[in-house]
């Protein structure tokens, strides 16, 4: 009797520990709050909805035409480093006419530099020799940055922002492939010369052959890594994502699969993720999207048709490609870097037929999001991704800038009949309101201000607030032509966003 009313006890100390975390309001501080996934939503009314946007085809950036480089090169990672923005892929060829599917090469890591994320150049770096000969007769006139084992086939950086990182591991980087046990981590003190930091992998359980990803996570003060992954055991299942996690960049966890709670089973052949440099306590990930097909006469007629066809006999007998797969880009995002929201509709389509990306391979998204200035002068920064185009054609391989906008992957939208959101309870720290928003010349919106009753504050509501119309990333909300609530920062409150025809992107509250 005395261990049942004793475990009781403990049953109702946990209910009601749990009942008041549950009550607990949010406290957003003065971070930038987006709308990629519904934590922050307790409501949506009338035809608000929450919209996915996509982003805009631009330049080629680099084409793949060097002999060391060709038709499978790949996985780039990129990231701007103070006035410097670099660029870490993969170069690589395979032949696929005459079959069957082969190497033409050996893999290489290659390096690229620009001084505004738009236009960038291939140095010569003097490394190593191209071609790679026993008596180093080749020229070393080349972008070749790492020519190793199989690690050349992903080497993925990062530069280390943890506090304590050394000074020469400033730049990291994973790399390996089941060939190899598993991942394998490097160092670098410039971001050029590399060396090895681990003799063994450091992480065994996974699948490998794809882009995997590190990053040093300064809202969790850990690192994390995101690597192929199975579903099931033995490459069986679904092709998926896997997360480890380290303190010290040496030991790692067990890797566990993600879920995505909602979404129906596909197929995530990258992951792409990391902590959104505007709001960090937000993980973004851009996984490529593997759609297994049959091989129909219409799929055989999808461009481009003659190198489906090279690829299609290629693989002919390898049980694992019938040549009609194609792959897009979807986008992901976590608060707590394990479960994660999933758009199912896709970030980026493979685009018109005729523009020939109908094709295992292509729309794979690079790694790494960067600010870039737009094309005309005065206005706002974009944000800028890099998609190839033309996987398994030497004289189309190449990766294409796009852009969107600041924080602009998903919005509240509703048209012009309106809509509202509310948001959960919360606390925040600031005197003003800025909203990044865009409306039609007959659109507009208007935001109150809640206790967390959900009663409109005085001198807060509706009937208060100054009506909104434009197109900006950075606008005040105001009321009674006064943008100050510093009055009622620290105070549990709620947002109620009324819109008509229009985009709310994100909101942050600031000083």
């Amino acid at each position: 009797m005395r261990i049942w009313l004793k475990w009781f006890i403990v049953f109702l100390a946990s209910m009601w520990t749990n009942l008041a975390a549950a009550a607990d309001p949010i406290d957003i501080g003065s971070r930038r709050e987006m709308f990629v996934d519904e934590s922050l939503i307790e409501r949506l009314d009338g035809q608000a909805e929450l919209r996915l946007h996509h982003p805009t085809p631009r330049e080629v950036a680099i084409t793949f035409e060097k002999p060391w480089e060709g038709n499978a090169s790949g996985y780039p990672t990129v990231f701007q480093d103070e006035d410097v923005y670099r660029m870490y892929y993969r170069g690589h060829r395979y032949i696929i006419d005459p079959p069957p599917l082969r190497q033409a090469q050996s893999e290489v890591v290659c390096y690229a530099e620009s001084e505004d994320g738009v236009h960038w150049v291939k140095p010569n770096l003097g490394l190593f020799d191209w071609p790679p000969t026993m008596n180093n007769t080749g020229t070393k006139e080349n972008n070749i940055l790492w020519r190793g084992g199989y690690e050349t086939h992903n080497f993925a950086p990062f530069k280390d922002t943890n506090p304590a990182c050394p000074p020469d591991q400033r730049y990291k980087a994973v790399g390996g492939t089941t060939s190899s046990n598993g991942l394998l981590t490097f160092k670098s003190e410039d971001g050029i010369h590399w060396s090895k930091l681990s003799d063994v992998p450091v992480v065994t359980t996974g699948a490998f052959d794809s882009h995997n990803t590190v990053f040093w996570d300064p809202d969790r003060q850990r690192y994390a890594m995101y690597m192929r992954y199975f579903s099931e055991a033995e490459f069986k299942g679904l092709r998926s994502i896997g997360v480890s996690h380290s303190t010290d960049f040496s030991t790692w966890s067990e890797p566990v699969g993600l879920t995505y709670p909602n979404s129906p089973p596909q197929q995530m052949y990258t992951n792409q993720i990391a902590p959104y440099y505007r709001a960090p306590h937000v993980l973004l990930g851009f996984p490529t999207r593997f759609v297994t097909r049959p091989l129909t006469e219409h799929a055989k007629r999808l461009e481009p048709v003659r190198a489906r066809a090279q690829f299609a006999a290629s693989v002919e007998g390898m049980g694992a490609y019938t040549g009609a797969e194609v792959t897009d880009g979807v986008l992901i995002a976590s608060r707590d870097g394990q479960t994660f929201r999933r758009w199912d509709e896709a970030f980026l389509r493979p685009g018109p037929q005729a523009e020939g990306r109908w094709i295992y391979g292509d729309n794979y998204q690079s790694y790494g999001l960067f600010e870039t200035k737009a094309d005309t002068e005065g206005l706002p920064n974009e944000i800028s991704l890099h998609f190839n185009e033309g996987a398994w054609r030497d004289e189309m391989h190449r990766l294409r800038r796009y852009t969107i906008r600041l924080d602009g992957f998903v919005s509240l939208h509703s048209p012009l009949s309106g809509g509202e959101l509310t948001t959960k309870p919360f606390k925040f720290t600031g005197q003003r309101l800025s909203v990044n928003y865009a409306t039609s010349a007959a659109g507009n919106l208007r935001v109150e201000i809640q206790d967390s009753a959900g009663t409109p504050i005085p001198g807060f509501s509706l009937a208060d607030a100054d009506e909104l119309f434009g197109d900006t990333v950075d606008q005040q909300a105001a009321w009674n032509n006064s943008t100050d609530v510093s009055r009622l920062a620290g105070q549990e409150v709620r947002l109620h966003f009324v819109l008509q025809d229009g985009d709310l992107f994100s909101f942050q509250f600031t000083d």
